[in-house]
């Protein structure tokens, strides 16, 4: 760690290095490309923060480092850690560029060479047509939540962004996976990449997932009869469609619950102005449909509530969870769920996320019993038990029952004792052929 990276280590008050910063800062130094999967909160940003104050010299007026987030909220919010830098050596400029700034000011501002900018790839594609920027000097390219970029469709202007930079340009891609349709993209522009695995135990989310039976209510009353029984300190509602997110908001106003709405139909003014109340804390229900769901990265978050699970797309359920339960802090899930949402709960299931039933009773929220009936793999019967057990009884005499599980137990004990038979003979095979070998030699 070089002294611009201990003062920021200070600065933040930090007593040690994550597990990631560590590995990260470790391996900075072979100027080899990085492969950094690492889940938020695990202290990822500052991880790259680091690596770049390892790698730009601040007399040099020159734009030395990219960061591109694949949303404006995330590139605000790794902004909002950047500008510790500049308290700590003055003479680095940071430059934040999205989407609803004034082109005009931002032309001037990209002119003058910032060293480290911190973009989205939509606008970032925009500031190279201005050729006010040069790109030739960029001594790393962050790309933040890779796997995220790929999801939103936005790998091809990445792809595109990379091919400008030099080859000798480090790229370092944060993810919390690899899917393989980044594949393609790693072998074009990563030379032999360092693969980087976060081990932080003390940092993973602790989340409980919870099941809610929505029953004969709508949506805008499950969620708040949930709200009226939990406290949350900052809570996120899922919903699968911009007009429920409308509508549920509307709802929760009307009953005096002041909530922000982050959806596509939120123009730039005023997403702005949903993330600076959000920052401020002055408010404590966000109304959101996916386009947040990796977006926002507030370790304040202690509940989300899902409005039916995710139906495009059912990863996004981990994305939509994965908001709370940052940084070792534990969180709650909430899905309100229906009929129709069983089979996604079943492989939810099956991906090891554990589910409690609950229900609201007496101003709380309490154990329930299960409400879905999710069927567990059973032992494939064998052909002759099965042909025995599904013969027709038409006529069934007294003992049937006793008889016919006398007659499946004997057939059962054949079957073993010829398979004992059979291995004993091949054993037996197998000896003659070695002992016939060993005459041979």
């Amino acid at each position: 760690m070089n002294e611009l990276s201990q003062k920021l280590f200070e600065k933040n008050n930090f007593v040690e290095l994550t597990s990631v910063q560590e590995k990260v800062l470790k391996e900075i130094k072979t100027n080899r490309d990085l492969i950094v999967k690492s889940d938020t909160g695990t202290g990822k940003t500052h991880a790259f923060l680091f690596a770049i104050l390892e790698k730009i010299n601040p007399d040099l007026n020159q734009t030395q480092a990219l960061i591109l987030a694949p949303t404006r909220e995330l590139a605000m919010q790794i902004n909002n850690f950047a500008r510790d830098i500049i308290e700590v050596e003055p003479k680095i400029s940071i430059e934040l560029a999205i989407g609803g700034m004034d082109n005009k000011r931002l032309e001037s501002k990209m002119a003058k060479q910032p060293h480290i900018l911190i973009t989205t790839p939509g606008k970032f594609i925009d500031i190279l047509s201005w050729n006010v920027l040069r790109v030739d000097t960029i001594k790393v390219c962050i790309i933040d939540e890779t796997d995220m970029m790929l999801d939103y469709g936005f790998i091809d202007e990445v792809d595109t962004i990379a091919s400008r930079l030099l080859t000798e340009t480090t790229f370092m891609l944060f993810s919390a996976t690899i899917p393989s349709g980044l594949r393609s993209f790693i072998k074009k522009y990563l030379h032999h990449p360092i693969e980087i695995v976060s081990t932080e135990e003390k940092l993973k989310p602790r989340i409980e997932h919870i099941l809610v039976n929505r029953r004969h209510r709508n949506s805008e009353e499950a969620v708040l009869d949930i709200l009226s029984v939990i406290n949350p300190l900052l809570v996120i509602i899922f919903t699968n469609t911009k007009t429920e997110a409308v509508e549920i908001a509307r709802y929760l106003r009307d009953y005096g619950i002041d909530c922000v709405e982050i959806h596509g139909d939120v123009d730039d003014r005023g997403r702005k102005q949903v993330m600076s109340r959000i920052h401020s804390k002055k408010v404590q229900y966000i109304v959101a449909t996916d386009l947040a769901a990796r977006g926002i990265d507030l370790p304040e978050i202690s509940h989300v509530i899902n409005v039916g699970l995710p139906t495009h797309d059912l990863s996004f359920y981990t994305h939509r969870s994965g908001r709370t339960g940052r940084s070792g802090r534990e969180g709650y899930c909430i899905s309100i769920v229906g009929p129709k949402d069983q089979n996604s709960v079943s492989k939810l299931m099956k991906s090891n996320v554990v589910f409690n039933y609950m229900k609201i009773e007496k101003g709380t929220l309490v154990p329930a019993r299960p409400f879905y009936n999710i069927e567990k793999r059973t032992k494939k019967v064998d052909p002759e038990v099965a042909q025995i057990l599904n013969r027709k009884k038409i006529k069934v005499k007294p003992g049937y029952k006793v008889k016919r599980k006398r007659e499946i137990d004997d057939m059962m004990s054949r079957k073993k004792r010829a398979m004992i038979r059979e291995e004993i003979r091949l054993q037996k095979k197998e000896r003659a052929k070695a002992k016939q070998k060993e005459r041979e030699m």
